[in-house]
């Protein structure tokens, strides 16, 4: 007979077919990336942090190999014999079970807690929580209260990591209640789903990214041409409408299709392989620029648990920069880099990494002249983040604020467009479409979250026997990027005198 799981319940909520895949078509599902290991990897961290605040506790899944058989007898046994804390309690129906991050009993009352890595209460907690409370209650064991145990966004780290601020309870017992009836019926139509093993019939929707990319898409989406609809530009429901008409391509959008400027832009590239461009607009921001010109880009991690003191959970840190200097025709002048050791990252570290950033930053960028970065608002907050740690720098990081420019703003706006720019106008779209033979290809780490993952965990004390190595690549990255808006630059340029 089929089960449910907590997961199995997420997935066919959010699609039968998804579910149908999971269980009967795991072929087709894609391999774990790199990122999405680190992301589970952080949920074991947070799981274990949280289960510090409830000490001496038992932990039914402790060596089970998955035979959650084994946990759900161990977490029957000790709630008999009146254990107070279980870890991973586990509990079991006919077609269905459910683990429990912590299962606490306190004052009398039987307290169910799931552990979250994010700082809010996401739709798709509430729903795996409803099944959860749904099991426990379905096996004899409903919990008074069920908790949410969310990561404190306003915590700042400050000596040693105080678990008791930087985790928070949301109490969210009424709405696992509320749900109830809904989620029987669901279960019973998943259940019957999986034992009729007919694959379900269900046409793409919102619900494929919603609460999650589904990892399916490409083979559910198959169907859909080069330069879909689904491209569009800030399409905010257009592509739906279009697609509901049965059009597909940007190619078959009507004329008389209501589009914003934008739109119209993106869709005559696609029609008639238009190239876009608004000279006017473009020499008016070059013209805005002051020499020296300095490229900017850094690269960040973004710690759950805060590294550093004076951080919050989830918050960019920067570890690197790179910065190419040119003159006002785009001629490069110099090259400069900084990339923190990442012992210094550690609690027992003597320097700040982010304070040795910052006096490099007062050697490699001169007092006048324009910064310029792509999606610049970002390297404007992670400054003005390490002016609140660093207050006698204050004066020196709002003088650099002051003086970004963001090099996004002419795709953004539509001044410059070209076909192979797709409906996107990030730094990865536009490169390509100006200079097809600019490529990261040949580079050992070629994105920006691989970047800081790899360098997040050798603050862990990772990739020891690789440091040289990894520290040359991670330079080479975060060079190409800036390197690359100095390509753009030049193009733009180009386009204006032409």
């Amino acid at each position: 007979m089929p089960t449910l799981s907590k997961s199995r319940f997420l997935s066919g909520s959010q699609c039968e077919k998804k579910l149908f895949f999971d269980i009967f078509r795991k072929e087709l599902k894609p391999p774990i990336t790199e990122q999405q290991q680190a992301l589970f990897n952080t949920g074991h961290q947070i799981g274990s942090l949280a289960q510090q605040l409830f000490p001496g506790g038992r932990d039914a899944a402790q060596g089970i190999n998955k035979e959650w058989s084994v946990a759900i007898k161990r977490t029957k046994d000790w709630l008999a014999a009146g254990v107070p804390t279980i870890y991973e309690a586990t509990f079991s129906v006919t077609g269905g079970f459910a683990a429990l991050d912590i299962l606490h009993h306190h004052n009398g009352e039987r307290h169910a807690i799931e552990v979250k890595s994010s700082g809010s209460i996401k739709d798709y907690y509430i729903t795996d929580a409803s099944y959860q409370y749904y099991v426990m209650k379905a096996a004899g064991y409903a919990p008074d209260k069920f908790f949410l145990m969310l990561l404190n966004s306003n915590y700042i780290k400050n000596g040693h990591i105080d678990l008791s601020q930087l985790f928070i309870l949301e109490d969210i017992t009424q709405k696992v209640i509320d749900n109830q009836e809904q989620v029987a019926l669901k279960s019973m139509e998943l259940l019957q789903m999986l034992s009729d093993e007919i694959e379900p019939q269900k046409e793409i929707g919102k619900h494929c990214s919603s609460p999650f990319q589904c990892d399916y898409i490409n083979h559910c989406w198959a169907h859909l041409p080069g330069a879909s609809v689904f491209e569009l530009k800030n399409a905010r429901g257009k592509e739906w409408e279009l697609y509901d008409q049965g059009i597909h391509s940007l190619s078959e959008v009507p004329d008389d299709f209501r589009l914003s400027k934008m739109q119209e832009i993106q869709v005559k590239g696609v029609k008639y392989n238009e190239t876009h461009v608004d000279p006017e607009q473009l020499k008016g921001f070059l013209d805005k620029l002051t020499g020296p010109l300095y490229f900017f880009d850094f690269e960040t991690i973004r710690a759950a648990v805060p590294l550093l003191d004076g951080s919050s959970p989830f918050q960019q840190v920067p570890f690197q920069y790179s910065l190419h200097q040119t003159d006002l025709e785009g001629d490069i002048v110099k090259t400069r880099s900084f990339l923190a050791d990442p012992s210094d990252f550690s609690s027992h570290a003597v320097n700040d990494p982010r304070w040795m950033l910052i006096q490099q930053l007062k050697q490699d960028i001169g007092p006048d002249g324009t910064i310029l970065a792509y999606y610049a608002g970002f390297e404007m907050k992670v400054l003005l983040d390490l002016a609140k740690v660093f207050e006698s720098e204050r004066t020196f990081i709002e003088s650099l604020v002051n003086r970004f420019v963001d090099l996004l703003v002419p795709f953004q706006k539509g001044w410059y467009y070209l076909p192979e720019m797709g409906g996107s106008a990030s730094i990865k779209s536009v490169l390509p479409a100006i200079a097809p033979e600019f490529s990261y290809k040949d580079l050992p780490i070629n994105n920006g979250g691989l970047a800081s993952d790899i360098f997040y965990f050798m603050t862990k004390g990772g990739h020891t026997d690789k440091v040289a190595e990894i520290r040359k690549n991670l330079l080479l990255y975060c060079e190409r990027d800036t390197e690359g808006m100095v390509v753009i630059y030049r193009h733009l340029r180009k386009i204006i005198k032409t």
